[in-house]
């Protein structure tokens, strides 16, 4: 998918949120709705202060958090909000006009489909959108950014579980919490940090984004299946459990070739109508 059409598709989707942090600062993380009012972003953006609000990309009115959601595993840099987020408005009584070619009216991020055990270097070098909040200088207003990348590389933290995408897009406060898409057009990590060492300065960091099993792992066991992301969550982690948590080999690989199959079918579709 185009990446202009990834950033008209899923920016209403986006929020803002500011924190004041313990020195009195302000502080800007960003928030993404993956439906039914719950909005997933990192961590520490909620955990470095006191949350002043969240505000939506899309309506511009600050939004009301009904309840946050740590993972229980504090390495793990995931947070979930519910909200009363509401986009049926958007969905249902508004026209687009002017949208480029692949674009798709909807108020969530689609999560993607790939479990830990399947990322290899298969993405590296392909394409991804980051969008997020980081300060712009001499901009009056909060500006969702949008910043066009691609995978360098996946590595498995020795710090923490669960393999990061370094991609290319600059490390810069404020993207933390923001949704990584890839060119194909699912949710394919979220902004968590930037790697550095010895204290260097963020911005001079390898942007890295969490894989999405936590995430998948983490509404599951909350009882979490927010709209259309049901199936996925439902098909890769519930119902089946090997003894770790997981779905087996076999619901993996079925799952992944009937995807498969589909983008390519939709790919073909494409081919035919250029």
């Amino acid at each position: 998918m185009d990446l202009r059409a990834l950033f008209q598709s899923y920016k209403p989707a986006l929020a803002r949120i500011t924190v004041q942090t313990p020195i009195g600062d302000l502080s800007t993380g960003t928030a993404f709705h993956i439906a039914d009012g719950w909005l997933v972003t990192a961590a520490h953006v909620l955990r470095d202060g006191v949350v002043q609000e969240v505000v939506s990309e899309y309506a511009s009115v600050p939004l009301t958090v009904q309840s946050v959601t740590f993972n229980k595993d504090d390495r793990i840099d995931l947070a979930l909000m519910k909200t009363d987020l509401d986009l049926s408005h958007y969905l249902h009584m508004t026209t687009i006009h002017g949208s480029p070619k692949g674009f798709v009216q909807t108020d969530h991020i689609e999560i993607g489909g790939h479990l830990d055990d399947w990322v290899g270097d298969e993405l590296v070098l392909s394409k991804v959108l980051l969008m997020g909040y980081p300060p712009i200088p001499f901009s009056q207003h909060a500006v969702l950014l949008a910043s066009e990348g691609e995978v360098n590389a996946v590595v498995d933290k020795y710090s923490g579980p669960h393999p990061h995408f370094i991609i290319s897009c600059p490390a810069r406060g404020g993207f933390s919490g923001g949704p990584v898409l890839s060119e194909y057009g699912f949710l394919l990590g979220v902004l968590v940090e930037a790697l550095v060492m010895d204290g260097k300065d963020a911005g001079t960091g390898y942007s890295s984004a969490i894989s999405i099993e936590p995430l998948l792992v983490m509404l599951h066991d909350n009882g979490i299946y927010p709209g259309k992301n049901r199936e996925i969550i439902e098909a890769l982690i519930g119902g089946i459990d090997n003894g770790f948590g997981k779905p087996s080999w076999r619901m993996r690989r079925m799952w992944f070739i009937e995807k498969s199959i589909l983008k390519i079918r939709m790919l073909i579709r494409q081919h035919k109508r250029m």
